[in-house]
């Protein structure tokens, strides 16, 4: 699956309002961004909220069907929530945000993942 990953710095001052629409994100409004995951046809994401000598930044890190195509699709979208999760972005993040790379700012390389003992694999003995 094709990945992106970019770092995007949050403006000083707004690590709590970052936090604050995370929360909403998760706990009220979790619905309306598994949709809009859907739509940009993300299938993989983890976030990390890092402290730098810049201040705080998050490291993303997406796995989508066509990645290059998420911010420009964002970025034209009229839709209730879309224009609500970009300004809550724009507040966090300032106008940087929408200039992330265009390619992937970093190849996947390496990964590893344990098999479970009561997965499949482990079951019928295959993947040992």
């Amino acid at each position: 699956m094709p990945a992106i990953t970019f770092v995007a710095p949050i403006l000083p001052n707004r690590e709590e309002e970052w936090r604050r629409f995370v929360q909403e994100v998760v706990e009220e409004r979790l619905h309306e961004y598994e949709e809009f995951r859907r739509r940009l046809g993300i299938h993989n994401e983890s976030v990390w909220l890092a402290r730098t000598k810049r201040g705080e930044t998050t490291i993303v890190y997406l796995e989508a069907k066509d990645p290059e195509r998420i911010v420009p699709a964002l970025t034209v979208s009229e839709k209730p929530f879309d224009l609500w999760f970009k300004e809550r972005l724009l507040e966090c993040y300032g106008d940087d945000v929408v200039r992330v790379p265009s390619r992937a700012a970093a190849k996947l390389v390496f990964a590893y993942q344990d098999i479970l003992e009561d997965s499949p694999l482990a079951s019928t003995g295959e993947g040992s």
